[in-house]
């Protein structure tokens, strides 16, 4: 552990040297990460330190069984020492995002940042700092959207430890949290932040069914759960891809008559839609949410991230050239690291398919 701290010092302090102009959010990043690294204690020690439930401890030892399943039975490269230790946090989530859109645009704003290159959101390891941020930017041009966040990767950097955020999570989405979480330590391709975010959520989803198939077999009722769950994210995914192009489309249309009030009534309709058209299809309550959220332009983004056309990470996933092996599927999309727009190489590999 201590290696990993004089390491992410030395780190930070080349950074500082070479960027000026984020000096003090550098600062902030840096001082808080030594200070996670350095709270961070064995799980065993965790057990005995901290007051945990039972339930938090079961969590605990079911984040090491995904590590097993990982290594062993998925073949992932994966570091050992990731997600053995643990750090005791004093707030609800270890770090805030703050993502902010063009108001009268699907355009996000980015900020460029060592290893990862440009993203689409920034976060924070406080929330007024969080907040702060958002304040910054005019909201007669620009929608603003922050969240709290549970769990982070490093990108195998550093041995993240889990955090006890993660633990306020259902067993199943905790499981698909650790799995999205290990995926980015395996293959991250620099400035292409949302399809990171697309293969990660795709394959965590995918090796958490796995797990659990292997877990409690195909007939146990969290399998069904996920199960029934992935296909409602297909029918949501294909969804808010309609969406998103359509409201594009109705920007550009309007460009310079869009007022808040006509915005409003137009995002409204997306949640009209989702109620009329693709809630009675579902098979679960897992977006059931979406109905009642506040929609602006920088949380749509958000699902841009996470949740645009599935469907074709799902038509390589079942093709006989990966036949649903998710070592394969991540071996095969290695290729994608030459290519200048990894989402537009994976959209031609499945049209040749």
């Amino acid at each position: 552990m201590k290696k990993d701290i004089l390491f992410f010092v030395l780190f930070c302090l080349t950074f500082f040297c070479l960027i000026g102009c984020q000096t003090g959010y550098l600062w902030h990043v840096s001082v808080h990460q030594i200070d996670l690294l350095t709270k961070r204690v064995s799980i065993e020690k965790a057990l005995k330190k901290y007051s945990l439930s039972e339930e938090e401890t079961e969590k605990l030892r079911l984040i090491s069984e995904v590590k097993t399943f990982a290594k062993d039975t998925l073949q992932l490269d994966i570091d050992t020492g990731i997600y053995s230790s643990y750090v005791h946090l004093d707030r609800p989530y270890v770090t805030y995002l703050l993502r902010v859109s063009s108001a009268y645009e699907l355009k996000p704003y980015e900020w460029s940042f060592p290893i990862v290159g440009s993203a689409p959101y920034k976060g924070f390891f406080d929330k007024q700092k969080a907040q702060k941020a958002a304040e910054s930017f005019s909201r007669t041009e620009y929608d603003v959207y922050v969240r709290g966040v549970s769990a982070y990767s490093t990108l195998g950097w550093f041995n993240d430890p889990i955090f006890s955020s993660m633990l306020s999570y259902k067993e199943r989405d905790l499981v698909t949290m650790v799995f999205h979480e290990l995926i980015h330590t395996i293959l991250f391709f620099k400035n292409h932040i949302n399809f990171n975010e697309r293969f990660a959520e795709f394959l965590g989803r995918k090796a958490a069914i796995s797990f659990y198939l292997q877990k409690e077999g195909k007939d146990s009722k969290t399998v069904k759960t996920m199960q029934r769950e992935w296909e409602d994210e297909l029918l949501f995914s294909s969804f808010m891809m309609g969406e998103y192009e359509d409201l594009e489309k109705w920007y550009k249309d309007n460009k310079g008559e869009v007022t808040t009030e006509s915005k409003q009534k137009r995002l409204k309709e997306i949640q009209v839609r989702f109620v009329t058209e693709i809630k009675p299809n579902l098979k679960t309550s897992y977006y059931n949410y979406f109905s009642n959220i506040e929609l602006n332009n920088a949380r749509l983004l958000s699902y841009r991230s996470y949740n645009y056309d599935m469907e074709e990470f799902e038509r390589l996933f079942i093709s006989p050239v990966i036949n649903e092996d998710i070592k394969a599927f991540i071996e095969y999309c290695m290729q994608f690291k030459k290519a200048t727009d990894p989402e537009a190489a994976l959209s031609q590999a499945v049209s040749a398919l």
